[in-house]
C-alpha cells in the first residue's frame, strides 16, 4: 500500500499540527517539535508485509521518541534511515552521534531517542520487524553502536544496498521484499555488531553494553519516585559497585544523570506543555523544592524555566 503525506496545500499555520500527525501515522507515536506554523514536509511511503519503506523530506527540527511513546506503540521494530541530505544528530542508549549523508543510523523502538535535523533533510527509512533483527543482536539484544558509516567496510556495504533500495519501482520492492528485509537485517546486524579486533577492544566492548543498558534503563524508569542504584542494579542483575564502576569510566554517577536527564525532561514539558505549570512539571519529575529546581535548572539550560516560558 503507498501513501503520501505532505504540507504542500495545508493551511500554513497548520503545517507543523499537520506534520506532527503525519508521522505518528506514518511511524509510530513519535513528538516532533516545533512552533505551530509555517512548515514543509513531504512522507513517499511503501507499507509491504514484510518492510515499510519510506522517503522523508522536512525542514530541520527535532523528534523525540519518549517512554510514553515507546509504550504506546503497536509493536516493535527498527528504523535503518539512509540519510541522503543534510545534518542529522541521533541520541539514544546515552550516546549523541552526528551523521553524515551516506551513512545509516539504527533506532530500536524499544527504547526512548531524540533524532534532530539540523538542517532541511532528506532520509530513506526502511521499518524492520523486531523479529528479523533483534535474534541477530547478539546476547545484548540491542546494537553496540547506532550509526553505520557509509564510506568503509561492512557499513558501506549496507549503504549501498539501501540506495539500490531507495532506487526500486514500489512494484518490484513488493515482489522482492522477503528477501529484501532478510539481506538488510542480515547486512546491518554484520555491520553493527562487527567483531573487536584490537587488544582490549572485547572487554571495552563488554563495557559500553554495560553502559548502555544501565543509561536506558534509567531513560524508562525517570518518572519513577523508586528509581535507585539499588533497584536499577537489581533489575539489571549487576552488582552496585560494577554499576558505579561503568557509570564513573563513562564520567557520570547514578545521581547526576539521572538528575540531568529529568532536568531534560522538565526543559521539553515547558517548552511543549503550555498547559501545565511551572510547579507540576517540576513535581512531575521529582523536583519539590522550587528554589532548589530552579537553580540546578539555570546551571544547566543558563535560564531559569519562567524565563524559558517567558514568565517573569
Amino acid at each position: 500500500m503507498r501513501a503520501t503525506w505532505t504540507t504542500q496545500d495545508v493551511h500554513s499555520d497548520e503545517q507543523f499540527a499537520y506534520w506532527r500527525e503525519a508521522i505518528c501515522n506514518a511511524f509510530v507515536p513519535l513528538q516532533p517539535e516545533g512552533e505551530q506554523g509555517s512548515f514543509e514536509g513531504r512522507i513517499d511511503s511503501v507499507a509491504l508485509r514484510s518492510l515499510h519503506a519510506s522517503v522523508v523530506e522536512a525542514d530541520a527540527h527535532p523528534v523525540h521518541l519518549t517512554r510514553r511513546g515507546v509504550h504506546g506503540q503497536n509493536a516493535v521494530s527498527f528504523f535503518a534511515n539512509l540519510v541522503l541530505d543534510g545534518e542529522v544528530t541521533v541520541e539514544q542508549f546515552g550516546e549523541t552521534t552526528s551523521v553524515r549523508p551516506g551513512d545509516i543510523y539504527l533506532l530500536d523502538t524499544a527504547s526512548a531517542f531524540t533524532v534532530t535535523f539540523g538542517s532541511r533533510f532528506r532520509i530513506f527509512c526502511v521499518t524492520l520487524p523486531e523479529h528479523t533483527l533483534r535474534p541477530r543482536m547478539g546476547s545484548l539484544g540491542r546494537p553496540a553502536t547506532s550509526v553505520l558509516r557509509g564510506d568503509c567496510g561492512s557499513g558501506r556495504i549496507a549503504s549501498l544496498y539501501m540506495q539500490a533500495l531507495e532506487s526500486i519501482d514500489p512494484r518490484e520492492l513488493s515482489d522482492m521484499q522477503d528477501m529484501a528485509a532478510d539481506q538488510l537485517s542480515a547486512l546491518i546486524a554484520r555491520a553493527v555488531n562487527r567483531s573487536p579486533d584490537e587488544p582490549g577492544a572485547e572487554k571495552r566492548a563488554g563495557h559500553r553494553g554495560a553502559l548502555q543498558r544501565i543509561l536506558a534503563h534509567i531513560d524508562a524508569h525517570l518518572a519513577d519516585p523508586t528509581l535507585s542504584p539499588e533497584t536499577a542494579s537489581q533489575a539489571l542483575r549487576m552488582s552496585r559497585s560494577y554499576l558505579y564502576q561503568i557509570l564513573g569510566e563513562a564520567g557520570q554517577t547514578f545521581a547526576g544523570y539521572v538528575r540531568d536527564r529529568r532536568l531534560d525532561e522538565c526543559h521539553r514539558s515547558l517548552r511543549t506543555n503550555r498547559h501545565a505549570s511551572v510547579l507540576e512539571i517540576a513535581a512531575r519529575w521529582g523536583f519539590h523544592d522550587q528554589s532548589s529546581f530552579a537553580r540546578m535548572f539555570k546551571a544547566r539550560f543558563g535560564c531559569t524555566p519562567r524565563s524559558l516560558r517567558g514568565t517573569p
